[in-house]
């Protein structure tokens, strides 16, 4: 981690996260796939769930994201005792989390698909659905802790692997619950949610056989626990902001199914599509930020301030390139793509404009992505809230609320490509602020700053893959 090169490291890293995400992201659309058999309607209730879904796992992801970066600045201190107390406390906040949500999501699961935007054609529907989810969210829980544990100690591979397997298990009880199977009946849209948790139990139990089994860092000694308020605000300090930052996504999901349902549920539908296209956009991006943060992590804590910035310039290098081709798809081909998922003319015609119009700008999210996980890496949570906070609550939702009143529905899509370009802009004043924190202290010569390329030939030394 502190001595191979940066770029072997982050291709030994990423690639492999990247291969399984966008695998998982696939199989997850022949989730959608088998969903969109049953209907626009039973698409849209998949679509209002959603905010319920992403509150759930934002609590587990953004708790695990703390986890990460504290055990990798741990490990890469040398300090194994206090990396394995941290895996501990992660374990124990994932259990607790769970036992939570179920209690709580089942109790005022009304009231969250109110709030969430539930239309009153999809609201039974809606809910038969979302009970079974919310029952089984403990599972939800686990593995997500568990694979951001082994992501701290710097393997990705692992933990997409069992993702891989949860989702092909799902994808292969889907047809099974949802249209039957022998003596098993097809349940419809609440077959695809006991495929979901039966999927994620038995990739909890994978994961929990793999930790017992795996020893590379971590001892996993239980005598290495020490509960305290110290390993709490550590995991937390790069924890706290990341949930505001899933929370907000939350709310600005909740809205917008809110103004789409005003239009019809098929606007719902769509954006539903959208979203899981989109996040297939991205999984490269998303499978290189597993790779730069224990990279970024480790010689931080080392004190290695250029191979850190050696890290975060191949990895933005990078997302430009994943996500351009992203946007040259979905931009030049969107009929193709849409035509996977739909039977039904008008949403066919509504999804296609959607994917234009929301896309514009995408190639931009790859560096925003890369700048989060680099503030994440290093401990400045708070800054990546920041950031997050203001692209969606300060420039998103304005948008949102804005735009539709002059372009009607085109002006919701249109919301995604403006504030994407503005969240560009932003990103950039961010990453200027880190930069001359990562200076290193030494002084080069008035002489040698002067002169004319010197900043450019350093880029390019950094974005050397050697």
């Amino acid at each position: 981690m502190l001595d191979h090169s940066v770029g072997i490291l982050l291709v030994k890293l990423s690639f492999p996260a990247m291969a399984g995400m966008i695998l998982y992201s696939l199989l997850n659309l022949v989730d959608v796939f088998f969903i969109a058999r049953l209907g626009p309607e039973a698409l849209a209730v998949m679509t209002i769930s959603i905010p319920v879904q992403v509150l759930v796992t934002s609590m587990a992801s953004a708790t695990g994201v703390g986890v990460t970066s504290l055990i990798a600045r741990r490990l890469g201190a040398g300090d194994i005792k206090d990396a394995d107390n941290t895996a501990w406390h992660g374990i124990f906040i994932s259990i607790f989390y769970g036992i939570i949500f179920v209690f709580l999501g089942i109790k005022y699961i009304d009231e969250l698909l109110i709030l969430f935007g539930c239309t009153p054609e999809t609201f039974v529907m809606a809910k038969s659905y979302l009970r079974i989810i919310l029952a089984g969210c403990i599972f939800t829980f686990i593995p997500i802790m568990l694979g951001s544990i082994i992501q701290g100690e710097g393997n990705t591979f692992l933990p997409i692997l069992v993702a891989l397997i949860g989702i092909s298990l799902n994808v292969i009880f889907d047809p099974i619950f949802m249209f039957g199977l022998g003596p098993i009946e097809g349940r419809g849209l609440d077959g695809a949610a006991i495929a979901s948790v039966l999927a994620q139990i038995l990739s909890s139990l994978l994961l929990i056989v793999i930790v017992l089994k795996r020893r590379v860092f971590l001892t996993w000694s239980i005598t290495n626990f020490r509960p305290g308020l110290k390993v709490l605000s550590g995991i937390y300090k790069v924890g706290f902001p990341a949930i505001i930052m899933e929370i907000t996504g939350v709310i600005i999901m909740a809205f917008l199914n809110r103004v789409l349902g005003g239009y019809s549920y098929t606007a719902v539908a769509v954006l539903g599509i959208f979203l899981r296209i989109r996040s297939l956009t991205l999984m490269p991006v998303l499978g290189l930020t597993q790779g730069t943060m224990p990279i970024t992590g480790f010689a931080y804590g080392a004190g290695n301030l250029d191979r850190v910035k050696e890290a975060i310039i191949k990895s933005v290098a990078l997302s430009l390139l994943f996500t351009g081709a992203a946007w040259f798809i979905v931009q030049y081909y969107p009929l193709m793509v849409i035509d996977l998922f739909s039977n039904d003319p008008t949403l066919t015609v509504m999804g296609v404009t959607c994917l234009r119009l929301a896309t514009i700008f995408l190639p931009l999210l790859g560096p925003i992505l890369i700048l989060y996980t680099a503030f994440q890496a290093l401990g400045k949570g708070t800054t990546a809230m920041c950031l997050s906070v203001l692209r969606q609550l300060g420039l998103f939702l304005p948008l949102i609320i804005i735009l539709p009143q002059y372009f009607s529905i085109n002006g919701v899509w249109l919301a995604f490509s403006v504030s994407e370009l503005l969240s560009g802009l932003l990103a950039a004043i961010f990453f200027l602020r880190l930069w001359r924190q990562l200076q290193v202290k030494r002084r080069l010569p008035v002489i040698m700053l002067l002169h004319r390329g010197y900043a450019f030939k350093r880029f390019l030394t950094w974005l050397k893959w050697q």
